[in-house]
């Protein structure tokens, strides 16, 4: 299956301009993690100077994916504040099943917005700065009709349009796999990324080696060997430092609490969670937020 850097693809990039054009309103695609894969398409000024600072673009980052993993748990569109006070909204790409990126759009003021939540509580340091606020400020209201009805039309282009587009893809690469049989380096390369791709995109659910192995066609046995040679490290191993490294970043960069975390990282019990957290790095997850909040403030 394609990965989420390839979705940026000519068609898309075409129908992502033309809904700008006819919205006004800005369009990117984003992986699972929240980088941006396509082009910026009518970005403000104030969003272009926000992703210039590069503690400010880790919160635009993970604006980005807390309103995308809000808008995959329903497959439809989430409309939300982000981090600086915006409104946008986010609609899940979910390919062959995987949940592989996001499309998101709008960076405006909004009329009428009452009953839009924050996606992260929102950081007003930003505001001391007079060229942001500047920025900010020359950003145009809009009403909250037209963003819903601009959800509403974009989360139709993407059904109907790009999700058809990558599956066409996603079924010609698999037409032409590699023979089981052949024994070449590259042909188990492939198998791993494959592999890890699926791992990307499923830390939400349980991963079980056998599902995994499953996956890529390889027997749970030689896929366990195979992936410890390629990776270095066993297959739970290498799912609980990713899912901990993933939890590090949200833990610093939303305002989701601890529980959210566990579960969106395929954690069932927030306890076991906490303790898998301390035994990786030595500080409970609780702490570890605590002393983010204070070196930010300190700096």
């Amino acid at each position: 299956m394609n990965s989420a850097s390839s979705l940026d693809s000519e068609l898309i990039n075409k129908i992502a301009l033309d809904f700008t054009h006819a919205t006004g309103l800005a369009v990117v695609v984003v992986n699972i993690h929240g980088e941006e894969i396509s082009e910026h398409f009518n970005f403000t000024q104030f969003c272009k100077k926000m992703r210039e600072n590069p503690e400010l673009y880790a919160r635009c980052k993970m604006s980005d994916r807390c309103g995308g993993l809000e808008a995959s748990k329903d497959n439809k569109p989430c409309i939300y504040r982000c981090h600086a006070g915006l409104t946008d909204f986010s609609i899940p790409l979910i390919i062959a099943g995987h949940l592989v990126g996001f499309v998101l759009c709008g960076q405006v003021r909004v009329i009428n917005d009452e009953s839009i939540g924050p996606i992260q509580s929102v950081d007003q340091q930003w505001q001391n700065n007079l060229e942001l606020l500047k920025a900010f400020e020359s950003i145009p209201l809009v009403d909250y009709s037209k963003v819903m009805a601009s959800a509403d039309l974009l989360k139709l282009i993407v059904d109907n349009c790009i999700k058809k587009h990558i599956n066409f893809i996603v079924i010609n690469d698999s037409t032409s796999a590699e023979p089981e049989m052949t024994k070449s380096t590259t042909v188990y390369d492939a198998k791993i990324k494959k592999a890890l791709r699926y791992i990307d995109s499923h830390f939400s659910e349980e991963l079980r080696l056998e599902d995994v192995s499953a996956h890529v066609y390889l027997s749970p046995y030689y896929f366990s060997k195979l992936f410890k040679k390629q990776l270095g490290m066993g297959f739970n191993s290498y799912v609980t430092q990713q899912r901990m490294n993933n939890a590090k970043q949200m833990l610093q960069y939303s305002d989701w609490s601890i529980a959210s975390i566990a579960r969106n990282l395929g954690f069932s019990q927030t306890s076991y969670f906490c303790k898998v957290f301390r035994q990786t790095f030595q500080v409970t997850p609780q702490m570890y937020r605590e002393t983010q909040v204070s070196d930010d403030l300190v700096s």
